[in-house]
Formats: structure tokens, sequence, C-alpha cells
């Protein structure tokens, strides 16, 4: 996709999914900073790294929800673990 997407940006207005999904998609495939190309388009680095953050959280993505949650619970029950553990090794068994 060429950067002839004829936008210009204004300071509190919505930025299209189109544009969003193409600067999205440079900054992945570029290699270059995320800051670099939010200014390259006239978008603050706030809302670019915001459109990444909500990306990368799989909003609408049901089978990465699930996997924090499951790694969550794995978290927490090795945690609870280690507690017992050490309980015992204080006990001297």
């Amino acid at each position: 996709m060429e950067n002839n997407l004829n936008y210009t940006p204004k300071k509190g207005v919505h930025v299209p999914k189109d544009v969003k999904d193409f600067i999205l998609k440079k900054i992945k495939e570029s290699g270059r900073p995320a800051s670099e190309i939010a200014k390259e388009h006239g978008i603050g680095r706030v809302a670019v790294y915001r459109w990444l953050k909500d990306e990368t959280q799989g909003g609408a993505d049901p089978q990465l929800f699930k996997l924090q949650k499951e790694n969550s619970l794995l978290k927490q029950l090795v945690a609870e673990l280690s507690l017992k553990v050490r309980e015992n090794e204080k006990k001297g068994w």
C-alpha cells in the first residue's frame, strides 16, 4: 500500500481505520521507530503507541484472552506452591 492516503490529521479528530492500519503495518514491516513514522504522517506518537497497545492486547481475540487468563492462574498456582515449599523447608522437612 503506497503512501498515497490523502489524510491531513488535526488534533482531536478521529483517524480513519484504514489510515491506522496503514501506519501500524508500516511500523511493523519497516523496523523504524514508531515515533518516527508517527511524525512522518503527522500523527501524535502517543496515539500511535496507544493503537499498538490496543492491537497487541488482542481486544477481540478470545483465544488470546483465554491464554492470558490461564497464564494468570498458573502464576498464582506457582506462587502458592512456592510458599508451601518455603514453609516446609522452615519446618525442616
